[in-house]
């Protein structure tokens, strides 16, 4: 098959980067793979591995004007009818309407799936998710929680598959990366690090960045002296991370504090950290970034946000608190961090499951079902 992966932007966010994850699965299963896109901190990486990117300006979200989505629906359906496409796989609902409607254009039938990945949560705004109704072919729900979203919108339930997100476990293989190097990196030896991955974005009416880095702070801030050999590694870049800084000093943990910024060497990172630990109070659905934890035999916890608790096996690998609920956080966190056989044995169990159920070949398993499904 000719499959074109088509996302408004390829950030270094996990939806942004998993689009490449099944691209690679795909390409060693014999099929073609391009992309389509508008920009984004994914796309030199795409290029990198072989894959073609096409970059069209008009698929950005900041250009969603009618003129705009004329343009880009004729250019995205120039591309599909160059290529040959078969099936179109659409990363966000618009990107896949522009590229239906470019199909449609050029008497082109191709069939079509696209990932949820995330839905309109705010209030004033959640009148668009009825976009899910009109959306073509088979939609993918990366968790079961976005399942029943779906349901909850009017989707029939015959257009739904779960098919979860993937983790590479020969990248996320915990054996082939040396924690040592890290640690030398950031001045550590035998500290209990936990660690986040995530950017630094919110919105100035809420009290901090949508994935809580400044949740995991005050928790810090309560064990740090009960836990003295406790440090915090951000990864992760924004606009967010002053506030995140000024309030490690206002809580005097700065210097327990590790900014890394935006890295793309997440394997390598993760193989130093001890704990994960997502604390996201908004806009969560079903993180990557867990999956990788896991996948490097990391324990975690977790924010009961979204599908979150579904990656827990059963809370034998992960915790999920309360939103925002510091004390929650803070206690989590302690009995991990006290107790290395704990988190041992909760990254092993981390691991397998991710083994049985989340990596990327099984993933694409899902997802090839779901091409045939949407045949035309």
């Amino acid at each position: 098959m000719r499959i074109m992966m088509v996302r408004s932007s390829l950030n270094a966010s996990g939806p942004g980067t998993q689009p490449l994850a099944i691209a690679i699965e795909l390409r060693q299963r014999g099929h073609e793979v391009f992309f389509v896109s508008s920009g984004g901190a994914m796309v030199e990486e795409t290029r990198k591995h072989g894959f073609l990117v096409d970059i069209v300006e008009s698929l950005s979200v900041s250009k969603r004007d009618p003129l705009s989505a004329i343009r880009c629906v004729v250019a995205v359906g120039t591309l599909l009818r160059r290529y040959g496409i078969d099936v179109i796989h659409g990363h966000n609902a618009a990107a896949t309407m522009c590229a239906y409607l470019g199909a449609r254009l050029n008497g082109l039938k191709v069939s079509c799936v696209t990932s949820v990945r995330g839905v309109e949560e705010r209030e004033s705004h959640r009148y668009r998710n009825i976009i899910w109704r009109l959306l073509p072919g088979i939609l993918l729900a990366v968790c079961e929680n976005g399942q029943q979203r779906l349901f909850g919108y009017g989707v029939d339930p015959q257009r739904v598959k779960v098919t979860y997100n993937g983790v590479d476990l020969s990248r996320f293989e915990p054996t082939k990366w040396d924690q040592w190097s890290v640690r030398r990196e950031f001045g550590l030896s035998d500290e209990v690090v936990v660690g986040t991955v995530g950017v630094m974005v919110g919105d100035e009416s809420w009290s901090g960045p949508s994935k809580g880095q400044h949740i995991l702070v005050q928790a810090l801030a309560k064990l740090k002296d009960s836990f003295p050999s406790l440090r915090v590694l951000f990864v992760g870049d924004g606009p967010m991370r002053d506030r995140v800084e000024t309030l490690a000093k206002e809580l005097r943990v700065s210097h327990r504090v590790l900014f890394a910024g935006q890295r793309f060497d997440i394997p390598r990172l993760l193989s130093a950290v001890d704990i994960y630990c997502l604390p996201s109070i908004k806009g969560e659905f079903f993180p990557n970034s867990i999956l990788e934890a896991m996948a490097m035999g990391k324990p975690w916890v977790g924010s009961n946000i979204a599908g979150l608790s579904e990656l827990t096996a059963n809370d034998l690998a992960g915790w999920v608190v309360p939103i925002g609920d510091v004390d929650a956080l803070a206690d989590a966190i302690a009995k991990l961090a006290s107790d290395s056989c704990l988190r041992q044995q909760r990254g092993r169990i981390a691991r397998l499951e991710v083994e049985q159920k989340f990596s990327i070949e099984k993933v694409v398993d899902r997802i090839l079902a779901a091409y045939g499904a949407a045949k035309v």
